[in-house]
């Protein structure tokens, strides 16, 4: 058995890397998914006080006194800091890698006030939050590929009402990012065009996959979600790099993504859903400049049985055009 509590293992088969961190939930009741995330009272919530809730603070927006938005360490985390190198080894056949990096929490003050009901100055600030994060957590040497993502609901993983949002870097690029990498990759050198920019100009030209458009951005579903209601939110510019887009752009992106939000929370009762960046490995940067950052908004509305399972081959039961039709009707 395996004396670290943080690991990473890899599939032998699928040579998918798998995060095992044994301080979380470990009984039956711990797996246990309840429908709907019912509204907890401010009273006793836990990140009220975010620097109990995370075992101390890393950073507080604007100041301690004033807040806004706090930044502290997941008391549960996937991996954990430590200043020696991640190194993959052998276990026979099998390959792991020690759980080393950074697993952080991004608390909001606003008890109630998910993404889409920010106020565009606080929703501004958590991004430029997102970005000072990801910019301090690249230069550790364990960085290989950070992720920035937010829960809604407790079939999307969220237990906790009050909203918050979490970055977590591996030591490894995950096989899911290097998938879309390499396609990506490849789309461009056979078609000598970004994949990307070709998707917001089929949605633009076909017109009926658009939730929200401005000048900079772009929020549309993509012709073959995996997932009903499925969408993504994208700088319509080329822009590999989330961490180096501009103001601009990532303000773009913003307003985008709370009006295709708002509209997602309007036409489904009570939605869970996840939202998670796809954006350049932070490992061999420069790299990839053929990529294009963009925001992927999953509402978790499907339950994957045997056939997804065996096939990875996801079942949507709404076709994407019908979808948007939905979300921008009045």
């Amino acid at each position: 058995m395996p004396k670290n509590k943080y690991e990473l293992r890899q599939n032998l088969t699928s040579k998918e890397w798998i995060i095992f961190s044994t301080n979380r939930g470990s009984k039956p009741s711990d797996f246990s998914i309840k429908n709907e995330l019912k509204k907890q009272p401010k009273r006793g919530c836990v990140f009220e006080n975010p620097e109990k809730a995370g075992g101390g603070l890393i950073k507080a927006f604007p100041d301690n006194k004033n807040w806004h938005l706090k930044v502290v360490p997941n008391k549960f985390p996937s991996v954990v800091f430590s200043k020696k190198k991640a190194i993959v080894k052998n276990r026979g056949p099998f390959k792991y890698i020690d759980g080393f990096g950074h697993h952080e929490l991004v608390i909001t003050k606003n008890h109630d006030n998910n993404f889409p009901n920010l106020s565009i100055e606080d929703a501004n600030l958590l991004f430029n939050v997102f970005r000072e994060r990801y910019q301090n957590i690249a230069k550790d040497k364990n960085t290989a590929y950070i992720s920035i993502f937010h829960n809604w609901g407790p079939r999307a993983g969220a237990s906790i009402y009050h909203p918050h949002y979490q970055i977590l870097s591996t030591p490894v690029v995950p096989l899911e990012a290097e998938r879309h990498l390499s396609n990506a990759k490849n789309f461009k050198q056979k078609e000598g065009v970004c994949v990307h920019c070709q998707q917001i100009k089929l949605a633009q030209s076909d017109k009926d996959r658009i939730i929200h458009e401005d000048e900079l951005s772009i929020a549309f579903a993509p012709y073959a979600p995996q997932e009903p209601f499925e969408f993504r939110v994208s700088p319509k510019n080329h822009s590999p790099y989330f961490e180096d887009a501009s103001e601009y752009e990532v303000h773009s992106v913003i307003k985008s993504l709370q009006t295709a939000l708002g509209k997602l929370e309007k036409k489904i009762n009570k939605a869970n859903y996840n939202f998670y960046f796809r954006t350049s490995p932070v490992k061999d940067k420069n790299n990839y400049k053929f990529y294009h950052w963009h925001i992927q908004i999953v509402p978790r509305l499907n339950i994957s049985a045997g056939f997804e399972l065996t096939t990875g081959m996801e079942v949507n039961s709404i076709f994407p055009e019908d979808a948007v039709k939905i979300l921008n009707s009045k």
